[in-house]
Formats: C-alpha cells, sequence, structure tokens
C-alpha cells in the first residue's frame, strides 16, 4: 500500500493520500470476507440449535424412564414437554417434529428439525432400570 504525502495543510500536518488501487483491491477482497463471516455464523446458529435439541431430549427420555418406573402412573405428553423445553430458545430451525415411544426397556425420543436445506435429526434413547426387582430377587 503506497502513500504519498502532499503538502502541508493549515495546521503543519501532512495530508496522505492512498493509491486507488488499494480501493479495487479491498473491493474485490471485503465480499470474500463478508461472505465467509455470514458462514461462520449460520454454522454457529445450526450447532446453538443441535445442542438446544439434544439437551431437550435427553430431558425428555430420563422424564419418560422415571414416570416409567413410578407405581401410580400418572400421565405425562413428553411431546409437549419437549415443545415446552425448546420454545423460544432456536435461532435458525423452524419446523420441529417430536416422536415419542416407550417400550418395555428403554423410551426413545426422536427429534427432526427443518429450515430450507438444513436439517437436524436426533435419538436419544434412556432405559427404564429396575434394580429393585433385581435386588428383591437376588436375596
Amino acid at each position: 500500500m503506497k502513500q504519498r504525502k502532499r503538502g502541508k495543510t493549515a495546521e503543519g500536518m501532512w495530508k496522505k493520500c492512498i493509491s486507488g488501487s488499494t480501493i479495487v483491491e479491498m473491493s474485490y477482497i471485503m465480499p470474500m470476507f463478508l461472505f465467509l463471516f455470514i458462514i461462520v455464523i449460520h454454522t454457529v446458529f445450526y450447532f446453538h440449535d443441535k445442542v438446544i435439541l439434544n439437551g431437550a431430549a435427553c430431558e425428555t427420555a430420563v422424564l419418560g424412564a422415571q414416570r416409567a418406573r413410578m407405581k401410580e402412573k400418572e400421565e405425562a405428553d413428553l411431546e409437549e414437554f419437549f415443545m415446552d423445553r425448546i420454545k423460544g430458545k432456536l435461532i435458525r430451525m423452524t419446523d420441529v417434529n417430536v416422536s415419542v415411544s416407550e417400550g418395555k426397556d428403554e423410551v426413545k425420543i426422536e427429534v427432526r428439525a427443518e429450515r430450507n436445506r438444513m436439517s437436524i435429526s436426533i435419538c436419544q434413547r434412556a432405559v427404564i432400570a429396575r434394580p429393585e426387582e433385581l435386588i428383591r430377587w437376588k436375596k
């Protein structure tokens, strides 16, 4: 970057001029930096949403496993619990689908979130542990 000094101003300071080639070079480079910055921001939003969905799915699976162990079965809508956990927290993903399947030995939460061409699929499982039955039969 060449800088030429050009005459004195009233205050006695030298004026500095930047050559025109610098502006032309920056006009080629700046769009690439802006594009790279936007890609990084979108990637950060994607992973933020993935962490939120993964954490909420894990909490929902554990809650389902704990409720399955209880003697007095109280009905809980795990899908509603999951949607309450992610409400207002997602930045990029808007279309979220969740399915809950409760088996004899495990609770399985499957989540799929989409927006445009980006999608996230998460599957969390929690084993329904019944240690009291195992301990009772070992005596």
